[in-house]
């Protein structure tokens, strides 16, 4: 019994990732035919040598926990998840809305030589959250709920990976610079979307109560 279970298991996994695989093979099959465009930046790239990088830094933290946890609590008013709308702050105080509506200032907030030790302290932070998440699972049942685990983990990935990668379609022409190739484009929309929905939706599991259950 348990060498059929197994052999069902690995066939459904076969076919999961084949089906996964194709589905990329079709969209990056139709990329090809897609053209990127030159990209303006949104922001002024203005330069401020009075100011430290640590100063803009710690500025740009200041705001962004400060905005985002104020959306977030938004959305927690109306019962959604304040993760997602911590998500949606850190879009409003991109160039989508603020770098549009105030570049200048948007540029001072955040400037551009303070994005990668932003991208550093962002990291770690994720890491740091699912050590978090390491210290309160319970391997006794994760052992007991073994094959439903690993498949909802897979899918977990495949699925926004499909996702990102057939968004990519309808964003490579207005989103992507002239010297990016569209398996390239696609390949960071998918993985981009694939590695950050588990953090997601650990935040709302651990919100919810429900980091502790069987769930």
């Amino acid at each position: 019994m348990n060498n059929k279970s197994n052999v069902k298991l690995i066939s459904f996994y076969v076919l999961f990732v084949g089906i996964a695989a194709l589905v990329y093979f079709l969209v990056a099959n139709h990329g090809k035919n897609l053209f990127g465009v030159q990209v303006k930046p949104i922001a002024a790239e203005l330069s401020y040598s009075t100011f430290s990088p640590l100063f803009h830094v710690l500025l740009a933290l200041v705001i962004v926990i400060t905005f985002t946890r104020l959306v977030g609590e938004i959305f927690s008013y109306f019962h959604q998840p304040g993760v997602i709308g911590q998500v949606v702050g850190g879009i409003l105080l991109g160039p989508s809305l603020f770098g549009w509506l105030a570049p200048e200032i948007s540029a001072f907030v955040i400037p551009t030589a303070t994005i990668p030790m932003l991208g550093i302290i962002s990291q770690l932070g994720i890491i740091l959250y699912m050590f978090l998440v390491g210290l309160e699972l319970d391997l006794k049942t994760l052992k007991n709920n073994a094959h439903s685990t690993i498949a909802i983990s897979h899918a977990s990935i495949v699925f926004p990976f499909i996702l990102g990668a057939v968004l990519s379609i309808y964003l490579f022409e207005n989103f992507s610079g002239q010297n990016v190739s569209f398996s390239s484009f696609s390949l960071f929309l998918g993985v981009s979307m694939s590695i950050t929905a588990f953090p997601v939706l650990a935040r709302i599991l651990s919100e919810k109560g429900f980091q502790k259950t069987k769930l």
